[in-house]
């Protein structure tokens, strides 16, 4: 097989992996698994940046591979402030040497949101903040041609937007069935 198909097929398997880790993460209910999702996801990305040869592509999902990790060690204990501090920093190091001009402030501001909402711990707030902290990438991708990553991320958003509604703001409105058992 011709070493460019083999690189191709790594780098959309990888990319479909990573995609159904995020989406299956959104509709999870509790914090555990959703970033152990979140976490394979970014691991996913990485390689599929590898694979492609993207240096500062996967430099970015590196970070967010290391933040994932972090918050998944804090579980239910929001991590200390100077961890967010510490990622801020990475991250505008890593967009200052990557960058390309205004439209590379799109995908930094996304991650700045994401990354506060991880931070904070609450699942809701973590779909929530996927979502909002996504839309930059969507303009970012449109704007850029990556239309497949586009269409990635819009399933990633809306995934992140149903989850949010049908968990955080119907599933809230369900009361607990009432025991019908009397007590003696």
């Amino acid at each position: 097989m011709d070493n460019l198909l083999v690189v191709i097929i790594l780098e959309q398997a990888f990319g479909i992996i990573a995609l159904i880790c995020t989406v299956v993460s959104m509709q999870v209910k509790k914090k555990r698994p959703l970033m152990l999702l979140q976490t394979a996801s970014e691991a996913f990305v990485v390689a599929q940046y590898l694979v492609k040869g993207a240096i500062t592509g996967s430099l970015m999902a590196t970070n967010s591979f290391i933040r994932d990790v972090i918050f998944t060690k804090y579980g239910k204990k929001r991590a200390p402030f100077w961890i967010l501090i510490v990622l801020y920093i990475v991250m505008t190091i890593l967009t200052i040497v990557s960058w390309a001009g205004p439209l590379s402030l799109l995908p930094y501001v996304g991650s700045l949101i994401y990354t506060w909402t991880l931070w904070y711990g609450e699942v809701k707030w973590i779909r929530f903040g996927n979502a909002l902290g996504n839309s930059p990438y969507l303009i970012y991708t449109l704007l850029t041609g990556n239309y497949a990553l586009f269409i990635m991320t819009l399933f990633e958003v809306i995934s992140a937007i149903i989850g949010f509604i049908r968990l955080d703001v119907l599933g809230k409105n369900k009361k607990a069935p009432r025991s019908t058992k009397r007590s003696a």
